[in-house]
């Protein structure tokens, strides 16, 4: 459902397609995080004690995370990538043969997330994390556990999940990002 509307990677797409994809992920990205705080607290029982969570300490350096969850008394760091057209959908689909590309990737945007000591290092206001938890656009299934391991992650969700979960659930989020855009586009259509 999602995929024809932000997923590049397919061959035949004409730059017209290619343009409107690239252009429905962009506005994706602009609120997929709040639509990830509404599934994480609503419907996965977390309470989300930070977003865009820039007070973190890893190495001595503040090191940003998307969220800070905590349940049952644990806490847990969670990075949330929606790349389904980034490097012309290359990296859409999370998987075992695409993992050390991703762990490069990460590097480059100076993120330690995927780094193994990720996890005892970490420290949110003093406090030591459980866990962390990576959101991606996709994930080959039958490979998740097995790339859940090798990053050493708590959980692994594929976004095109939370968001099929949600549909017809956030009226309120989607709605309002709507409503904005719709006065921007009118304003410059008049």
């Amino acid at each position: 459902m999602f995929s024809g509307l932000v997923e590049l990677g397919e061959k035949g797409l004409s730059d017209e397609e290619v343009k409107a994809r690239n252009f429905s992920a962009r506005l994706l990205g602009l609120m997929y995080e709040d639509l990830l705080e509404v599934w994480f607290s609503e419907r996965m029982g977390f309470n989300v004690l930070g977003k865009d969570v820039r007070r973190g300490v890893y190495g001595g350096r503040r090191v940003s995370v998307d969220f800070i969850l905590e349940k049952d008394g644990r806490l847990y760091a969670v990075e949330a990538k929606r790349w389904p057209a980034y490097l012309e959908g290359q990296l859409k689909r999370l998987n075992l043969n695409n993992i050390e590309r991703v762990k490069k990737t990460f590097g480059k945007f100076g993120t330690p997330f995927l780094e193994g000591d990720f996890v005892n290092e970490y420290r949110f206001e003093g406090r030591g994390i459980d866990g962390k938890i990576l959101v991606w656009w996709d994930v080959e299934g039958s490979e998740a556990g097995r790339v859940r391991d090798e990053l050493k992650l708590d959980g692994l969700i594929p976004l095109k999940r939370v968001l099929n979960e949600l549909r017809g659930k956030v009226g309120d989020v989607v709605g309002k990002r709507k409503e904005w855009a719709d006065r921007l586009f009118n304003t410059l259509l008049k």
